[in-house]
């Protein structure tokens, strides 16, 4: 797997999304590269008051702008021993049309940005974040706040097999191989198209997607559903899946998300979706 691309514009849920970052760069031995989006603010974190003469200043302690990160590296290697290598990209203005250089540049293949709810509880993915994955041709990670600070053991992809994209279920073996987790195709027929009888699509699926590489890791399940946000709410909570893998602008997409940006994330949706450009 190629190095992960971090979007940091300072915020708790970038920070969050760091530390979710750093253990998915530690489990597949890859470096970790974090772009600050926004300038950086210094923040006082403490106040050293001169009481023997009450005219001389303040003395204020600011924090570095990158001790943020060095305390999630800690953290990391004392709780798992990894300690994958992050660097901090510098001078390079943040735009959607200076992505695709950038990747290039460090040999990112995977995008990462937190995102927060709003007061309804309702979280938004934003065009410019789905911009920068369809030009520089890398998936998204987009991770909740409030998702538990823990490595991926249960991801699904709905899709239909039909249009299964090899590339992504390449990519979630990968993925499931380092976490040692496993990865759910489940086959949800798009609209205007027949449902897949049981064995004919356990035949395609073994015949298609199987293979000694991927054969402990990816698993198959013909969902007879096609109400896909019902489905997938299933597949989500009644599964207990932690990653949510999706196709932009697929029918299982935008079922799911609406037709209109800034897509509005479903608020049974509580967990990091992985979308890949279209």
């Amino acid at each position: 797997m190629k190095n992960i691309l971090l979007f940091n514009d300072f915020s708790p849920e970038a920070e969050h999304a760091a530390s979710l970052a750093l253990l998915l760069a530690g489990k597949m031995n890859v470096n970790l590269y974090v772009w600050n989006i926004l300038e950086y603010a210094k923040q006082p974190v403490a106040a050293e008051f001169v009481i023997a003469n009450a005219d001389e200043p303040i003395l204020e302690v600011y924090q570095g702008k990158n001790d943020w990160m060095e305390k999630l590296e800690s953290r990391l290697h004392w709780k798992t021993g990894l300690k994958p290598p992050v660097h901090f990209i510098e001078e390079v203005n943040f735009a959607s049309d200076n992505v695709l250089s950038v990747t290039k540049k460090y040999d990112a293949g995977l995008l990462i940005k937190g995102i927060a709810r709003d007061e309804r509880n309702i979280a938004y993915i934003e065009s410019g974040v789905l911009s920068c994955s369809t030009k520089s041709g890398c998936p998204v990670m987009l991770i909740p706040k409030d998702f538990p600070y823990k490595a991926f053991e249960k991801m699904v992809y709905p899709t239909d097999l039909r249009f299964c994209r090899r590339e992504v279920v390449y990519f979630l073996t990968q993925i499931a191989k380092n976490h040692n987790a496993a990865a759910l195709i489940a086959n949800i027929s798009a609209k205007g198209l027949p449902y897949m009888e049981d064995n004919y699509a356990r035949t395609v699926f073994e015949e298609t997607l199987l293979n000694p590489t991927t054969i402990e890791h990816i698993y198959f399940s013909n969902i007879r559903e096609r109400d896909i946000p019902k489905a997938i709410d299933i597949l989500v909570n009644g599964m207990n899946n932690d990653l949510l893998v999706l196709v932009n602008n697929n029918y299982h997409f935008t079922e799911l998300m609406g037709h209109d940006t800034p897509y509005a994330i479903p608020e049974n949706i509580n967990i990091p979706l992985l979308i890949f450009p279209s």
